[in-house]
């Protein structure tokens, strides 16, 4: 299995960088291809390069793994944040890398699959049903519906009093505000952006629960906690816009 350090550009011209995986034992015939995005605000050391380790040593499949843009060694466009989640440029971005693997000399261009977990399993279920170049997808635990996943991450005596905060306009994505902080809205973030302002930034992970944070369960806390001191491309942090 070889490993290769690997860039490309989307369609609005942003540099996108990742690790393009090639069996050891591949002859010179063209192989299919496997395209892995990561989740919510991971990077792809975060397992992704497992998954295509395993992919091309055990099977006569090439693979790409790629930080979103705005995080790891991805950029983002100018001007723009870092860090920021956009379920709408992240497809696009899916589309961008399955052309560029297409454009490789290893892979067969007609067989094409994706593969994405958690926030990026619902990306590639989108991607898979608008880009008709997909040929297989594979989608673990994806995120499939917003409002049932807050829900779950909340106690239920606890839903109703959010449920009227959003109805104010108040964003909050999978998350229980501090009870000493003021609710942040959305307008004030918008507001302060369209003033040339940096946009609101909220921890994706917080050891305490009644801390402000994007992902609040124990799991979260135990998959994402402390992975700052292990991998340095990753950040504890998005922004409120998501």
């Amino acid at each position: 299995m070889r490993e290769e350090k690997v860039s490309f550009q989307t369609v609005d011209n942003v540099t996108l960088r990742g690790l393009f995986y090639t069996p050891g034992n591949s002859s010179s015939s063209k192989l299919p291809c496997v395209v892995i995005s990561h989740g919510f605000s991971a990077v792809k050391e975060q397992g992704l390069t497992a998954v295509a380790e395993y992919l091309s040593s055990h099977l006569p499949i090439t693979c790409l793994v790629f930080d979103n843009r705005g995080f790891g060694e991805s950029d983002t466009r100018q001007g723009a944040p870092r860090l920021e989640i956009d379920p709408g440029v992240q497809t696009s971005d899916i589309s961008d890398a399955i052309t560029y693997c297409q454009t490789r000399p290893e892979v067969d261009a007609d067989r094409v699959g994706i593969w994405g977990s958690s926030f990026s399993g619902a990306n590639v279920l989108w991607v898979g049903a608008v880009d008709r170049r997909v040929k297989a997808v594979v989608s673990q635990a994806p995120l499939m519906d917003g409002w049932s996943g807050f829900a779950n991450l909340l106690r239920s005596d606890e839903i109703s009093g959010f449920e009227a905060d959003f109805q104010k306009g108040v964003l909050i994505f999978f998350l229980p505000l501090c009870w000493e902080q003021k609710f942040l809205t959305f307008y004030q973030d918008r507001l302060a952006r369209a003033a040339g302002k940096p946009p609101m930034m909220i921890a994706v992970v917080d050891p305490n629960p009644l801390n402000r944070s994007a992902m609040t369960t124990k799991d979260s806390n135990a998959a994402m906690g402390g992975t700052e001191e292990r991998l340095p491309t990753w950040r504890n942090e998005v922004t409120l816009k998501r």
